[in-house]
């Protein structure tokens, strides 16, 4: 598991592609960034709100991802809530929808963009694989769009 500074380090590089990048899809240069930059992560994409379902935006996975999605799951609750939600380990979560069985804990941050509301997911293949540095930097990540 990465030490806390090696996390901000890549963290820290992110944003500075993000910062300077052109690119009009931001969503897809993020999601595709962030995770070919942590070895751990499964799946990072957002997903956003039609209705009563949240639909797949843009990702990046080793998986196809599961769309639509109830809003029962992590995904779901975070925005319901409007708030972050890290999952040390998905198996405890009441609702979780597993998408890929090697996932073994989640981090959920809610945002809302022209009105919709959207969803960062990010899964690692490790329990308990995210902590305050991370809901932080992808928090600031987030205000970047």
């Amino acid at each position: 598991m990465l030490s806390s500074k090696n996390k901000e380090k890549i963290y820290i590089k992110c944003i500075e592609s993000i910062k300077s990048t052109s690119k009009s899809n931001k969503l897809k240069f993020i999601s595709k960034l962030l995770f070919e930059s942590f070895e751990s992560w499964i799946f990072c994409g957002f997903y956003f709100q039609k209705n009563d379902k949240l639909l797949i935006s843009e990702y990046c996975a080793n998986k196809i991802p599961c769309s639509p999605i109830n809003f029962d799951g992590v995904c779901g609750t975070a925005i319901l809530k409007k708030k972050i939600l890290n999952i040390e380990n998905v198996n405890t979560f009441q609702g979780h929808i597993v998408c890929d069985e090697n996932s073994k804990s989640e981090l959920c941050i809610p945002f809302e963009m022209n009105g919709i509301n959207y969803v960062l997911d990010v899964d690692s293949e490790i329990r308990n694989a995210f902590c305050k540095i991370d809901e932080k930097f992808l928090a600031e990540i987030i205000k970047k769009i």
